[in-house]
């Protein structure tokens, strides 16, 4: 089975911070750092999505106007053209996606509405999690009482996180 955005959706949730797209982008900044996020999908005024600012975007911003910065708006700053992502999606076509246009927030839209976001962190936790189940799914099978392998009645078992035994 190949995970999919709706996944990731299901486990962090639909929520999305966003911001407007006449937005000064110290209020941008502030709001990415109240929410300790990395980016956020502007919306217009028809509350479509119309763009996506992110830190780098803001440190790019910084470097090029100064002080001046405070006189930019979300619009001023912000990614137009940007991957986007359905539900459905592969969670594999979106890491692609995410790689070759070097972003690392990708809007999910649901009927060309604004559904989610996904990050790459996002990514990275799901394909950890996949992984350690995996992990122990074979260990179950190699040692599980219905297979071939038996496990010796002096092993004892793992110790997990929290000092509790499996």
């Amino acid at each position: 089975m190949s995970s999919r955005v709706f996944h990731i959706l299901a486990q962090k949730g639909r929520t999305v911070i966003t911001v407007r797209a006449d937005d000064p982008i110290l209020d941008v900044a502030t709001a990415l750092a109240r929410h300790n996020i990395g980016g956020a999908p502007v919306l217009g005024p028809d509350e479509q999505l119309v763009g996506l600012v992110s830190e780098k975007m803001i440190v790019h911003a910084l470097s090029q106007h100064g002080a001046d910065i405070a006189a930019l708006t979300a619009k001023d700053i912000m990614a137009r053209d940007m991957p986007t992502a359905t539900p459905d999606d592969s969670i594999y076509d979106i890491a692609c996606r995410m790689t070759y246009s070097r972003n690392r927030h990708v809007p999910v839209l649901e009927n060309g509405k604004l559904a989610g976001l996904v990050s790459i962190g996002d990514i990275v936790k799901l394909r950890a999690e996949n992984a350690e189940q995996e992990a122990q799914e074979l260990q179950d099978y190699v040692t599980g009482s219905d297979h071939a392998a038996v496990q010796s009645p002096n092993d004892t078992p793992p110790m997990q996180c929290g000092g509790k035994e499996s």
